[in-house]
């Protein structure tokens, strides 16, 4: 469940770690692109494999939050990881398309 900002600084004041909702809330959007991917490609995953598959997904971008975070030396403020790798994944699409 999402926080609000208040909640936030009560989080990193006591030092507790928690998902930033961007992150926590791409579980489902994941699920879905999973799910039309199987529906456009004609297949039909196991319940375990598209398990495995949201796994996967979910652990890349907690892995990314983190390393973002730790990158630009704020520790374990996942949510500034989070929105500075999505700036970044953004930016990036934007170069590679010319839009400078």
């Amino acid at each position: 469940m999402p926080s609000d900002l208040d909640a936030i600084k009560v989080y990193k004041e006591n030092g507790i770690l928690y998902g930033p909702a961007k992150a926590a809330n791409a579980g489902g959007v994941a699920v879905s692109a999973l799910k039309m991917s199987q529906n456009s490609l004609c297949l039909s995953w196991t319940r375990e494999e598209v398990d495995g598959r949201l796994k996967d997904i979910m652990t890349n971008i907690f892995s990314t939050a983190k390393t973002t975070a730790e990158t630009y030396g704020l520790g374990t403020d996942y949510l500034a990881g989070a929105n500075i790798a999505a700036f970044e994944n953004v930016a990036n699409a934007m170069i590679a398309q010319g839009i400078v």
